[in-house]
């Protein structure tokens, strides 16, 4: 996997204003691994591919990502540094396992991983317990109750927990908490790593970003957009840095940008 170049990264970003969470995910890795087809992506278990979302990250903007919480006692919005050298990226991409097995309170249950595809689908529903049945709808096999037929609305609530236990415990990097420590009321509480959504807010600031820079440059020098993102950075911020210095009446004229 490469990082993202600039003009990958704003494709994916257009693509992703008209799509859902997880869809931006997809868009991300898409433009990342353009060989593996979209919809073997979607169907990577969502341990798989958070894994591969890490990595991309550390290979576009590096391993430290800035996380943002609020706490919920105070309102007080913290910011905290995240290694993501920290989880265990190689074995999970080298893990081939996506269905299992579990026999609880006299259930007997053949499931799969979730996956992307899931995410998007129960994203329909705004009750946390809906969503929770819909998804063990989704992800159970086969589940049978003395040699009768179940499905997933008829399981107890221990054992969708039991089955919820399985699924992490197979795929352990799709479920990541994190603990937060107010510095300020000292209130604790638990929030979810959503590698994600955090890469997609990064890759959107930086596309602004970008589109700005192009909007400068093309101003000053009438180059193209394709012209300027396929500059490097250093050369991008190089000339952004020239144009403050140059008289009005010099930063008109259309200039071709010197060959690479």
């Amino acid at each position: 996997m490469r990082p993202l170049t600039a003009g990958k990264a704003l494709e994916a970003w257009e693509q992703g204003q008209r799509s859902d969470l997880s869809d931006r995910a997809l868009a991300l890795l898409a433009a990342a691994l353009p060989e593996v087809e979209r919809e073997r992506l979607a169907r990577l278990p969502i341990g798989r591919r958070d894994a591969l979302l890490m990595r991309l990250r550390e290979r576009t903007f590096g391993s430290v990502v800035k996380g943002f919480s609020q706490c919920p006692q105070c309102n007080t919005r913290l910011e905290f540094p995240l290694d993501l050298r920290g989880y265990d990226v190689e074995s999970n991409l080298r893990r081939r396992v996506s269905t299992g097995a579990l026999s609880a309170e006299g259930f007997e249950i053949r499931f799969r991983l979730p996956d992307g595809s899931d995410l998007s689908e129960i994203s329909m529903f705004p009750e946390p317990e809906a969503a929770r049945r819909f998804l063990a709808e989704r992800c159970i096999l086969s589940a049978e109750r003395d040699g009768r037929p179940a499905s997933a609305w008829e399981l107890p609530d221990t054992v969708l927990e039991r089955l919820g236990a399985a699924m992490e415990e197979l795929d352990p990097l799709a479920y990541l908490p994190l603990s937060i420590d107010c510095a300020r009321c000292h209130h604790q509480w638990l929030v979810l790593l959503d590698i994600g959504t955090m890469l997609w807010q990064e890759i959107s600031v930086s596309a602004e970003r970008l589109l700005q820079d192009v909007h400068t440059l093309a101003t000053a020098y009438g180059w193209s957009e394709s012209e300027i993102l396929g500059m490097s950075d250093a050369r991008r911020r190089f000339y952004l840095q020239q144009i403050p210095q140059q008289p009005a009446a010099q930063a008109a004229p259309a200039k071709r940008p010197p060959a690479r």
